[in-house]
């Protein structure tokens, strides 16, 4: 059956992504990945950023049909069209600008699906942009708001998760809200509210003013324009925040799909030219090699290959840059060249632990498994935002060893609400076979 027989109506697309429906995606990449990833390599992308910037347009229109109705007439041009508008953003950040990015899609989408493009476009952007400032944040900001930004949360119970009294709990959060819009404020020349509005507006949105206090709050909003668009700003960006770092089993089982995706549709190939005849000899000789690995080592191989992929991606923010050529490196799997890079890097500034992590995971591809561990480790119990990537990876090299009880001692080590929770059930999963 082609993958057009299995779609009765775009809309499906839609529903498939916010449903996580695994022969949806299947059929979005089946008939979508590889015309957007010939568009982006033409455009000066590689690999790699083809399925970042494929992933990407589809989780951010995950995240805007959690929140606004959306209704798209024709999913192939909408789809190309808003990947087309992320990769012209990220050259942009790039300091590019390559000509030619001018899309043929419009000419054949309806006015509202091209302004939905443009509403989700501008969205995601938005989201990008404040969870960059947060990554940015201390270790117990960021922790603190991921708490507080958790639907049904109690005062209590954030309290006990960050070790921070239930009476100093809104002051904090103050201050990291604060610390956080200087940044996007300051990014987007936009007024700020004031330290008094601040502390009100979060408490006024979090429910934890009186009934009193609350009716004239109120009161305020309706008498101030300009303090009401400020709180509608506020509750956006709480909002869009907390769609990437809060508890989303949706959000984790989508990403979870597309991960398995990213190996099939966006691997590396070598495009050296092999003489037919030793290509034959090789192919056989390659199908024996994995015949007797699979034989010695039924599980080992294939599944650690499955669930070590991954992309260096580090936060625009100087204490945290790395050089470019150690990314490019990194990303296409040049993992002893990559190494030799993040050394240097870490000699420079040893508590770089984005940096650390990397070689960490860098050094599992090379079989450096206590050298790896002993990286991985210090993220582990000095980064809460790298904590729980630090541990799967930590996992991967007992893995890799064949040591699988140790494996699964540290992906018991990873609670439910990991950002990678599911990632590891998936692995659990896979070992008990």
């Amino acid at each position: 059956m082609s993958p057009e027989q299995l779609i009765n109506n775009d809309q499906e697309y839609i529903e498939g992504l916010l449903y996580h429906r695994p022969g949806v995606i299947e059929n979005i990449y089946q008939r979508f990945a590889s015309k957007e990833k010939r568009f982006i390599l033409q455009k000066s992308g590689h690999v790699k950023d083809a399925a970042h910037i494929f992933e990407e347009a589809l989780m951010d229109i995950y995240y805007f049909a959690r929140r606004h109705p959306l209704k798209v007439s024709d999913f192939e041009p909408f789809l190309q069209l808003l990947c087309k508008r992320i990769w012209e953003q990220e050259l942009e950040k790039r300091g590019q600008r390559i000509p030619g990015l001018e899309a043929e899609e419009l000419s054949t989408m309806s006015r509202d699906d091209i302004q939905d493009v443009e509403d989700v476009l501008k969205e995601g952007e938005k989201r990008r942009l404040i969870y960059h400032y947060y990554l940015a944040l201390s270790d117990e900001c960021k922790e603190l708001l991921r708490w507080s930004l958790t639907d049904g949360c109690l005062q209590e119970d954030i309290a006990a998760e960050t070790n921070i009294p239930v009476t100093e709990l809104a002051s904090r959060r103050t201050d990291c809200f604060r610390s956080l819009f200087r940044d996007i404020d300051t990014k987007l020349k936009a007024n700020s509210l004031s330290e008094k509005d601040l502390l009100e507006t979060d408490r006024f949105l979090s429910g934890q003013l009186s009934e009193a206090d609350r009716k004239a709050f109120s009161d305020r909003l309706q008498g101030d324009a300009l303090l009401s668009q400020q709180v509608k700003r506020f509750d956006a960006v709480r909002q869009l925040l907390a769609q990437k770092i809060c508890n989303d089993t949706g959000r984790d089982e989508l990403q979870h799909l597309l991960f398995t995706h990213r190996n099939a549709w966006y691997t590396l190939k070598d495009n050296s030219v092999i003489p037919i005849r030793n290509y034959v000899i090789l192919t056989a000789l390659i199908a024996a090699a994995m015949a007797i690995l699979l034989y010695v080592s039924p599980w080992r191989k294939n599944i650690y290959r499955q669930f070590a992929s991954t992309e260096m991606q580090i936060p625009d923010i100087d204490s945290l840059r790395l050089p470019e050529e150690a990314i490019v490196q990194f990303n296409h799997g040049h993992f002893g060249e990559a190494t030799l890079l993040l050394n240097d890097a870490l000699k420079t500034n040893p508590g770089n632990l984005y940096a650390r992590y990397y070689r960490g995971v860098a050094l599992i591809d090379q079989n450096q498994q206590e050298s790896a561990r002993q990286d991985l480790l210090t993220v582990f119990n000095n980064s809460s935002e790298l904590k729980y990537e630090a541990a799967f990876y930590i996992a991967l090299s007992y893995l890799k060893e064949g040591r699988k009880q140790q494996c699964l001692e540290w992906l018991l080590k990873i609670p439910s609400g990991a950002p990678n929770y599911l990632k590891v059930q998936k692995l659990i999963e896979e070992l008990k076979n």
